[in-house]
């Protein structure tokens, strides 16, 4: 089972190679990789991608010197573990480059007693999709023009070596596709080669019937029309390499994950001897969920009744409030008096309306006016304040 597994994730992680998995490095020196003038005819430089898990350099890969490079470790998903690269370079006018996408990846099952508990994350197909459907489904996603079909390099290695490691509880199955595409750069025609692969496992599980993991990886190659070649980007795929301390380590931890799975799948299977024995305590304590369930509907509904009533009371209470307030204006307006507020002490008081301007002095003098500019302040009676006129 370990076996298969590591032969799976080595065999599809890096499928743009065409030729397996690597076990040393390359030396990086001076190789031919195309004489356009953007693109280095001799001169590279070695980039490496680090899982940030095991903090580790899990590949390295030699590219030309001026190229731009980025990539990552992406740490499988919820229907399939297992990490796998992600990267993209290009020349630095970004006419020329390769990109490795994220992986897709989905799962299912055979038996209806058991299904896979999978996230957003994986696609929602039920059974293996060829390369040719994936491919179709990633022109659409990446909305290019489908020039023509093509055989991928490499193609027959990739599917003999997935299926020469079957057993008879577990199934591996390859398939490859490719097409030329086009699409626009800036008004430069972009010629590219996208290719899929896709890797598929299928396994008897005892107690729970035969599972299904489908992995697809997508790699695109692009150059200006009519300048794509092979020579260009071949060079540059041989160089990938897998970092087998960091295999290693991450193969261990795939065992031991198998050993937790084995370890639930026995204790599922204990359960299952003894959920005759639990059916009476399980329909107890399922009719005292349900009476609680009730009462608690009760409570709810009281709660809410009770929510209900004090919300008409505090709307009945706001609704005497404003009617009372309206009375008290027309009140004033029928006895010809103005509501005005002291800012200092916030007392309201009221005095005759026919005049704009009330002052008051800190003996409780008033005088009143229309002329704003009248401030009686320093005529030696007191300090006077302007009230304000309230509504």
């Amino acid at each position: 089972m370990r076996k298969n597994i590591v032969v799976l994730a080595c065999a599809v992680a890096v499928f743009f190679t065409a030729s397996g998995c690597h076990k040393s490095s390359s030396a990086g020196g001076s190789q031919s990789i195309g004489s356009e003038a953007d693109i280095p005819s001799g001169a590279t430089r070695s980039v490496s991608i680090t899982d940030p898990i095991l903090n580790m350099t899990a590949y390295t890969m030699s590219i030309p010197a001026k190229w731009l490079f980025d990539g990552a470790v992406i740490q499988g998903t919820s229907c399939s573990a297992g990490p796998f690269p992600v990267f993209r370079m290009m020349s630095p006018d970004g006419l020329y480059g390769i990109k490795n996408l994220p992986r897709l990846d989905w799962a299912w099952s055979d038996s209806p007693r058991y299904t896979p508990k999978v996230g957003s994350d994986c696609l929602p197909y039920k059974r293996e999709m060829s390369a040719a459907e994936v491919l179709k489904y990633m022109e659409g996603v990446l909305k290019v023009e489908h020039v023509r079909d093509e055989v991928p390099p490499g193609r027959d290695q990739f599917v003999n070596t997935l299926s020469s490691h079957s057993t008879p509880t577990v199934t591996l199955t390859g398939d490859m596709a490719g097409a030329r595409v086009r699409y626009n750069i800036n008004n430069i025609v972009i010629e590219e080669r996208l290719v899929v692969s896709v890797g598929c496992m299928a396994n008897d599980v005892l107690m729970l019937g035969r599972q299904h993991t489908c992995n697809a990886y997508v790699g695109r190659y692009w150059a200006p029309q009519g300048k794509f070649s092979d020579d260009i980007y071949s060079p540059i795929a041989k160089t990938l390499v897998i970092n087998q301390q960091w295999s290693q380590r991450w193969s261990s931890q795939i065992v031991s994950q198998l050993k937790a799975m084995g370890e639930r799948s026995t204790n599922n299977i204990l359960n299952a001897l003894e959920a005759g024995g639990r059916q009476r305590a399980a329909e107890a304590s399922a009719f005292n969920q349900a009476q609680q369930m009730r009462q608690q509907q009760h409570d709810d509904f009281m709660a809410s009744m009770q929510a209900s009533t004090d919300a008409s009371m505090a709307r009945t209470a706001a609704g005497a409030a404003a009617r009372q307030h309206q009375a008290d204006d027309w009140c004033d307006y029928a006895l010809d008096q103005q509501k005005r507020i002291d800012p200092n002490t916030g007392v309201i008081s009221k005095d005759s309306n026919l005049y704009n301007y009330t002052w008051v002095n800190e003996s409780g003098d008033r005088i009143q006016t229309n002329n704003i500019n009248a401030n009686p302040n320093g005529n030696g009676t007191g300090n006077w304040t302007l009230q304000e006129n309230v509504k």
